[in-house]
């Protein structure tokens, strides 16, 4: 899948990265960073027609999970998303080879802005056979999940390059920068 490039972001995005970047000043090891060092952003758009039916609520990881495996044109995407209101969230959804977003657990429009790092899907299996039972899928870049199971792996280093998908724009002017410079140990499953 490639990338799409596109100067202009939209006043949601920027507060969308402002508020990765003031979370991720606050500690060391933290999800928003590795979204900041790895993410892109990708643009809202709505759930076509076609496509396998959305999940429930409250489950975007697993329902973005099962969405890209059904969907050979989707990725696994993980990051933040924001709200009107500026309530951002760690949050799961789909993207495709153009970097749009496709959420399937949330209606069209309640996102805002989507800023996340897209993992290929052997990978995604890999981390969620080591640290979930077949019915709760935390998410890759859940805290508890990276501290219990990894060793902080993915929290200190990213997403390792094989796994990691540019997918969408690039962040704003500011972001640290893609990684590449240093090498990323890969996650043994």
């Amino acid at each position: 899948m490639s990338s799409t490039v596109n100067a202009g972001t939209s006043r949601h995005e920027r507060a969308l990265v402002g508020a990765l970047r003031a979370r991720a000043a606050r500690g060391a090891l933290t999800a928003e960073a590795v979204v900041l060092a790895q993410g892109r952003l990708q643009e809202p758009c709505p759930w076509p027609a076609g496509m396998p039916r959305r999940g429930n609520g409250g489950a975007c990881f697993p329902n973005a999970w099962r969405v890209a495996r059904r969907s050979p044109a989707l990725a696994y995407v993980e990051g933040y998303v924001i709200e009107d209101d500026g309530t951002v969230t760690h949050h799961a959804w789909c993207a495709d080879e153009h970097g749009r977003a496709l959420d399937p657990t949330w209606p069209n429009e309640r996102a805002r802005a989507y800023a996340g790092v897209g993992m290929v899907l052997p990978w995604v299996s890999a981390v969620r056979r080591r640290t979930c039972t077949q019915t709760r899928f935390p998410g890759v870049l859940d805290p508890a999940v990276q501290h219990t199971r990894d060793a902080d792996r993915v929290l200190t280093y990213g997403v390792p390059a094989g796994a990691l998908l540019l997918l969408g724009r690039d962040l704003p002017e500011g972001a640290p920068p893609h990684p590449g410079e240093a090498r990323q140990p890969d996650l043994v499953a």
